[in-house]
């Protein structure tokens, strides 16, 4: 249910359209950016630049993006036929970051440089983290575009948070702090990883699309962890999955009926 307050608050603190404009060039200008590269066709984020780690997730994990893509665009289109007021400014600033970050990887990834790529998805966690608890504490009518919303902005900041943690250890192994084929490190940056999806997923109160992504790249990992024969990262990966999957569930139930 929508009150008097939660519409003012909507509407005192609402976007505007210059900036609605903006985020809908920074999405396309993501999607675009891998055909425009100096260096020729490039990856998206959280591809890894890099080595090849245990906690990769398998290839078509990545498929994701164009999923990601697609609703960041369609989100900022539906903004504009809804009127920039629609959102809060917060979540269009957020929006523009985290998309120009994203066609920034595309571009740094092609210079072979795990540090750098690690440096635009920090940029990117962090606008992808306050995007979605940005709208989280919103209210967004009518009902599909709050459930677009939240499901662009859910997917996109739930895939970033485990991308950053990837690219993070391929700059690791790079600067020759760590090796690629050492599980130990690496299981325990998966546990991390883990705890603050958790973490984030409870201060949003259960973004369902936030747990979707979160979760999607968990099976990624372990799928790599069934495929290389590392029982460590499987059973990690996939003890990871089902707690995300419960806790989303028990969030969900605890909702208002009105909620």
């Amino acid at each position: 249910m929508v009150t008097t307050n939660d519409t003012r608050s909507v509407t005192t603190h609402g976007g505007e359209r210059w900036l609605a404009f903006t985020v809908l060039a920074a999405a396309i200008l993501e999607v675009v950016a891998p055909v425009v590269t100096i260096n020729g066709p490039g990856s998206s984020p959280g591809a890894g630049s890099g080595p090849e780690l245990l906690i990769t997730p398998v290839g078509w994990a990545f498929s994701i993006w164009g999923v990601i893509y697609t609703l960041a665009i369609a989100q900022s289109v539906a903004v504009l036929v809804r009127g920039a007021h629609a959102v809060p400014r917060r979540l269009q600033v957020d929006l523009t970051v985290l998309y120009l970050g994203g066609a920034v990887w595309i571009v740094l990834a092609g210079l072979d440089s795990s540090l750098a790529t690690a440096g635009a998805l920090l940029v990117m966690f962090v606008a992808a983290i306050d995007a979605v608890l940005t709208t989280a504490r919103s209210t967004f009518e009518p009902g599909w575009f709050s459930v677009l919303t939240r499901a662009s902005v859910g997917l996109y900041a739930g895939w970033v948070t485990a991308a950053f943690f990837l690219n993070v250890s391929t700059a690791m192994v790079d600067a020759g702090l760590v090796e690629a084929d050492e599980l130990p490190w690496q299981l325990a940056v998966l546990a991390v990883a883990a705890v603050v999806l958790l973490a984030v997923l409870v201060r949003t109160g259960g973004i369902v699309a936030y747990a979707a992504a979160g979760t999607w790249a968990m099976v990624g990992i372990a799928v790599t962890g069934n495929a290389d024969g590392t029982t460590g990262v499987l059973v990690a990966a996939l003890v990871a999955a089902a707690v995300i999957v419960v806790v989303t569930a028990a969030l969900v139930a605890r909702r208002p009926a009105d909620a």
